[in-house]
């Protein structure tokens, strides 16, 4: 096979990580996958930072990698993520009676029908925290914070914040984190941890900001495609981020060393979609 810059990338971004090499026959199966990647991130000059198309490519070849490092079973993910939720449930910091439960519940069923990988059961937790956050662990645990549901203008925001969620765990975001924290650590270990803000510190000091920026990228991407078909106004999709926006400030630095992309650039990216799908 011929090399080529895609193949290069891939090589250069293994031994840059320290991995062990994957076989030859998986190494092109992970080429052919990453190389057909690369019309998407062209999608992100036309809404992202000038640093997200090269860190897109970057991001898509160690992703293959991760797919191939390890393999973390169903009942492996289950048992994590009930862990997790089971320390929230003893700390007394789930809240079963929110108002928004119901529609909450509704949204995720609804969203959670066009998922690409299927026999995820998803479950869906409101934390009591003024924080304005919504995050995913393994299993199809999803969590939203009663800040958040006081921050959100509409059921279509919502919808939009829930499908971005559900499609962490739906394009293996979560699990890709884990393996990468579990190359450095006990997995066992998380599990011990007082809760999720601890491991999501943890993943995040062993992750690469702006690289995993990408993530966000794709999950706000595939949660518009959730939302959309479950039925949501996507002219309301770009609201979290217009708000958010107002209280950004962007530097280098700050794109540098964030596990987000900037509020200005992923509301340009949701507004491209709405464009695309006209």
């Amino acid at each position: 096979m011929k090399p080529t810059l895609s193949t290069l990338l891939v090589i250069l971004l293994f031994k840059w990580s320290g991995a062990q090499e994957l076989p030859l026959d998986k190494l092109d199966e992970a080429i052919a996958v990453y190389t057909s990647k690369v019309e998407d991130a062209a999608l992100l000059n036309n809404c992202g930072h000038a640093f997200d198309g090269p860190a897109f490519l970057l991001k898509q070849a160690e992703n293959n990698w991760l797919d191939f490092a390890l393999y973390i079973s169903s009942n492996s993910k289950s048992s994590i993520g009930r862990e997790i939720y089971s320390r929230y449930v003893l700390l007394g910091q789930l809240d079963n009676t929110h108002f928004a439960r119901e529609k909450v519940e509704e949204i995720l069923q609804e969203i959670s029908k066009n998922v690409s990988r299927k026999g995820v059961n998803y479950k869906l937790s409101i934390l009591k925290s003024d924080e304005i956050n919504a995050f995913a662990t393994l299993g199809g645990y999803l969590y939203i914070t009663t800040g958040l549901l006081d921050f959100v203008d509409s059921y279509d925001e919502l919808a939009f914040i829930i499908g971005h969620e559900v499609a962490h765990e739906d394009r293996l975001h979560t699990q890709r984190k884990v393996t990468k924290l579990t190359l450095s650590t006990d997995l066992g270990d998380m599990t011990r941890m007082d809760g999720f803000a601890e491991i999501a510190s943890k993943i995040n000091r062993t992750l690469a900001p702006p690289f995993d920026q990408i993530d966000e990228y794709e999950a706000d991407k595939v949660g518009f495609e959730l939302a959309k078909a479950a039925g949501y106004n996507v002219n309301r999709f770009a609201d979290f981020f217009k708000k958010l926006e107002r209280y950004e400030k962007q530097d280098l630095l700050r794109k540098l060393t964030s596990t987000h992309p900037f509020a200005e650039h992923r509301k340009n990216c949701i507004h491209s979609y709405i464009d695309n799908n006209r």
